[in-house]
């Protein structure tokens, strides 16, 4: 049995420059596990939803009127609310109303724009308001009405386009029309149908009053107007076994697709953004290094949009929409792996980086391959999807790289894709500018996280907020996200003696900034309960907001370089000796020396790397970018321009090596792959530390800005050092 929501148009929340966004009723499969709907603008998509009982019914509604419609439940007489489509979880609301044998329905008869909740036992129509309450209490009766006859599918739907829904009922092609159920009297008989038929209701075409249908096996016949029916509309749909037809309301933005899940209105103005204006300029390296480092990042373009994209993408490149996430647990690759690729064709495509052999032939590809997981990735943000991922370790990461991935190609996206951006980068922004700043250790010496630093999460939190005040510069709050990640980057790499120092970081003493530190006083610092060069590499993640703010034509904030060039010598100056105890605890490992070994492509990491000891990408950016900003980090030791030689040609002898010619950076034998790099996203990580290579040395062909050493301070900053939240252990 499918009994279906009335569909009424929601206003938008928010005030936002995004496009506006009516609803639109479309037809849908649901069967126990799923729901599947082919969208407005084209294309299908497919949602996980809470399993019913043997006799329960499934009832999609808005239940906290927040303008998404999500699933219900009724089984004799319990309901179960979700408030959300996309990782649903515990329901919202669990209540009783009702009892078995009776029929579940739901409409908005308040006209509020919360689903209200009814039920039919016979010809008697119980109806209560919602939204239901949320202690597992019984809803109040609103109405008890009589209407229709005993055995009629009852239906609902908003047949005058007043807001609120009247009620009716269908028997063989006959409906049987009321306007509102507070008054059940003259109603208005229609013929539209057959025997047999699925009724089924809805908002077809966006005006605001509902039409009526039939579901005839994968058949619909529609008509936008309930009281003048008319076919206007006949689609057919693929229908898999027993699935039910029903009915799902979405969002529509001109004849693109929008994102399905979304709530109403956006937190972020896509008016804010200003695409950069130095994007496609000619840029060709010379021979040598850098060159190279180009040719790198083409074989990784080549893979992502080759054979990774044939194994992993191609089926469902003509999805407007993919579902990415699953559990909470799952995110750091669900989205981070994706946004990684995203960044990386998006910055070869921008930069002058794409190898005519393999991109220009199939630019649109690239185009849409970017685009469709921009899409999906800012679709399923929290901001527009409600149980969406976000706001959470490591997620403001992920944020910038989806977002510098949407900046890089905006003239390129639909309107609809860059609200949902936007909304994705201006929320995670206004989250972090608010929570406090992370340390490893207080000014008294006290370890709060012994074996793990704070200074990547520190560093890519920073790399965020600067990148979307660059990405945003008339957001409201663009100021104080770029004082936030000065803050922030002050501390990402701090040492002890920071915290007492009157050295004045745009326009704060660092004494006066600081609560406690992230690194040693060599510059190392401990993580995985080791001294751990990946995660000294992550200081790149501060440059590469710099490399955003010269995209963006702006000064870059002295606090990105805070440490920079101290953390840098340290890979060539520090010395270990083999057997000695190290600082984070056990000994340091043969045959000893600095992690960077001068003349040769070997890294030696002082206690192992857990996470595989050929990894190279990742210095072949830092060595990138430590090579374009040296002139603001004073490092010394070995020359970053010799360092970058022969990391990048290290890059160049794993994917010469990796057994195949289709631009892979490890080996095609898995088992060997997992022991050069155990991260599941190693292809891509490497890719988008190649892509960032290329990016800094782009931005040294445009020139270094210049510095800001302006007074860069949060207003009334109080907030304490504190623990970060548990979270899985990912790559740096």
């Amino acid at each position: 049995m499918s009994l279906l929501p009335a569909a009424r148009t929601i206003a938008a929340g928010e005030a936002t420059a995004a496009p506006s966004r009516s609803t639109v009723t479309i037809p849908a499969y649901a069967d126990r596990r799923r729901l599947r709907a082919t969208l407005p603008g084209g294309g299908v998509v497919t949602y996980r939803l809470p399993r019913p009982a043997a006799d329960g019914i499934r009832l999609m509604g808005d239940w906290d009127g927040d303008g998404a419609q999500t699933p219900g439940l009724f089984t004799d007489g319990r309901w179960k609310l979700w408030n959300r489509v996309v990782r649903t979880g515990s329901p919202a609301v669990r209540s009783t109303f009702g009892q078995a044998g009776d029929l579940p329905l739901t409409g908005d008869w308040n006209g509020d724009g919360v689903t209200d909740i009814g039920l039919v036992r016979g010809s008697e129509w119980i109806l209560a308001l919602g939204p239901l309450p949320t202690d597992d209490s019984q809803p109040v009766i609103w109405q008890d009405v009589t209407f229709g006859s005993p055995g009629a599918h009852p239906v609902t739907g908003d047949w005058d386009g007043d807001g609120a829904d009247g009620i009716g009922t269908f028997s063989d092609g006959t409906w049987l029309l009321v306007n509102s159920p507070t008054d059940p009297t003259g109603a208005v008989t229609v013929s539209y149908g057959a025997a047999g038929d699925a009724p089924v209701t809805g908002d077809w075409d966006g005006d605001g009053t509902d039409g009526i249908g039939v579901a005839r096996g994968s058949t619909w016949f529609l008509s936008n107007s309930a009281l003048a029916p008319r076919t206007s509309t006949r689609e057919d749909r693929i229908r898999a076994g027993t699935d039910l037809a029903t009915t799902w309301q979405v969002p529509v933005a001109g004849p693109d697709p929008t994102c399905p899940t979304a709530r109403s209105g956006t937190v972020g103005n896509p008016a804010w953004v200003v695409p950069s204006p130095v994007l496609d300029r000619a840029f060709t390296p010379p021979r040598g290094t850098l060159r190279q480092v180009r040719g790198s990042l083409q074989q990784s373009e080549r893979y992502l949009l080759g054979a990774q994209y044939d194994a992993k993408w191609r089926s469902t490149s003509t999805r407007p929409y993919l579902t990415l996430i699953g559990g909470v647990r799952e995110d750091e690759l669900n989205i981070r792996l994706p946004a990684m690729s995203a960044l990386t064709v998006a910055i070869g495509l921008r930069t002058g980086g794409a190898d005519p052999a393999h991109i220009d032939a199939t630019s649109t590809t690239a185009t849409r391959y970017v685009d469709q997981l921009v899409r999906s990735i800012a679709c399923q943000h929290r901001s527009v999807s409600p149980g969406g991922w976000g706001d959470g370790w490591e997620t403001a990461h992920w944020a910038m790289l989806t977002g510098a991935a949407a900046w890089l190609l905006w003239d390129r996206l639909t309107p609809a894709t860059r609200a949902d951006v936007a909304s994705m980068v201006a929320s995670e922004a206004d989250f972090w500018v608010a929570r406090g700043v992370s340390y490893w250790g207080l000014p008294d010496g006290t370890i709060l996280t012994p074996g793990d630093t704070k200074a990547e999460s520190s560093a890519w939190n920073a790399a965020f907020l600067s990148f979307a005040g660059s990405m945003m510069p008339s957001a409201p709050h663009a100021a104080l996200w770029r004082a936030k990640a000065a803050e922030l980057a002050v501390a990402a790499y701090s040492v002890p003696a920071d915290d007492t120092s009157s050295t004045v970081v745009n326009g704060v003493a660092l004494a006066d900034r600081l609560e406690g530190f992230n690194a040693y006083a060599d510059g190392t610092v401990e993580n995985h309960g080791r001294i751990h060069p990946d995660y000294a590499s992550c200081v790149q993640l501060l440059w590469l907001a710099a490399d955003f703010a010269r995209l963006a034509r702006q000064r870059v904030p002295a606090a990105m370089f805070h440490n920079g060039g101290l953390v840098y010598s340290a890979f060539s100056t520090v010395d270990y000796q083999a057997g000695a105890t190290s600082p984070a605890g056990g000994t340091f490992a043969p045959p000893g020396g600095s992690v960077y070994v001068r003349g040769k492509q070997t890294i030696y990491y002082p206690q192992g790397d857990d996470w595989g000891r050929a990894r190279r990408a990742h210095f072949v950016s830092l060595d990138a970018h430590a090579l374009v900003y040296s002139t603001y980090l004073g490092a010394h030791g070995w020359p970053a321009a010799a360092a970058l030689t022969q990391h990048e040609k290290a890059q160049r002898h794993l994917w010469r090596t990796s057994g195949t010619d289709d631009g892979r950076t490890y080996s095609v034998d898995p088992a060997v792959a997992s022991r050069q790099d155990t991260y599941p996203g190693r292809e891509e990580y490497a890719a988008q530390n190649l892509a960032t290579a290329w990016l800094a040395l782009y931005v040294a062909h445009l020139g270094i800005p210049a510095l800001d050493s302006g007074i860069l301070a949060v207003p009334d900053s109080t907030a304490p050092a504190v623990r970060p939240p548990a979270s899985a252990v990912a790559g740096p």
